[in-house]
């Protein structure tokens, strides 16, 4: 009940406790992913990068997620920092994703997110910045 209805800032919250203490909790990550839709579709790009990092944390595939994620990448990338993005792009490459849609979006905001994001940030979306 706490994923089906809860709010998914509460829900990424303690998805990423569990990563950071690094337990595997089969049912709670059971429940994301049985309710990607309604996650992706209600969460703040936040609550999307924190769970989207703590399933790359754990290695824990959830493919309807990561779904979900590409199917709503146009409003995450328009919506998200640098960092959320940042991190999702980073999950997806961890788990073995391929994110093409995302991938478009990054591209098409990398103007955005190339004046705000950090070196760390732009290395993650675009590759290493030679001088």
């Amino acid at each position: 009940r706490f994923v089906k209805e809860g709010d998914p800032q509460n829900i990424a919250n303690t998805v990423s406790a569990c990563a950071k203490l690094g337990v595997e909790s089969p049912n709670l990550f059971a429940q994301v992913e049985k309710h990607a839709e309604r996650f992706v579709k209600e969460g703040n790009p936040q609550a999307i990068a924190n769970t989207a990092w703590g399933c790359a944390k754990l290695g824990i595939k959830s493919p309807k997620l990561f779904a979900q994620v590409e199917k709503h990448a146009e409003k995450f990338v328009k919506e998200g920092t640098p960092r959320e993005i940042a991190i999702t792009v980073l999950a997806c490459a961890q788990l073995g994703f391929d994110s093409p849609k995302l991938l478009a979006q990054v591209d098409k905001h990398a103007e955005r997110l190339l004046k705000d994001g950090s070196p760390h940030e732009i290395e993650a979306l675009f590759g290493p910045v030679t001088r």
